[in-house]
């Protein structure tokens, strides 16, 4: 996953931006319907904020592979495969945080 100097290629960020818009609006979609409210989303979306300023991606990581269990929608592979690989996760959290800002627009003109 990473180049000669150890560091992800841009070919290896595009992947990662793609993996994190397949994967959001689901993830997203179905913590909205487990939760049956957008205060809950926006909290954990506070939370894997959190965690990501101030350098826990690993753990916001984690977070996101625990609400996978708890919405009871299988893991994506693609996700699964970036947990070797601490620079992925990072850039990982950080597309998946932009992708629901867009979301919550839409979920908030749904209410």
């Amino acid at each position: 996953m990473y180049n000669e100097n150890n560091t992800l290629s841009p070919a290896k960020i595009e992947l990662i931006s793609n993996v994190s818009g397949a994967y959001s609006a689901p993830f997203w979609d179905g913590l909205r319907e487990v939760a049956g409210t957008l205060d809950t989303v926006r909290k954990i979306r506070s939370v894997l904020e959190t965690l990501s300023s101030t350098g826990n991606e690993t753990e916001a990581y984690s977070l996101i592979l625990a609400v996978y269990d708890l919405i009871a929608v299988e893991t994506p592979l693609d996700i699964i495969e970036l947990e070797p690989y601490p620079d992925a996760i990072k850039q990982f959290i950080s597309e998946f945080l932009l992708d629901i800002d867009d979301l919550l627009i839409d979920y908030e003109s749904e209410e």
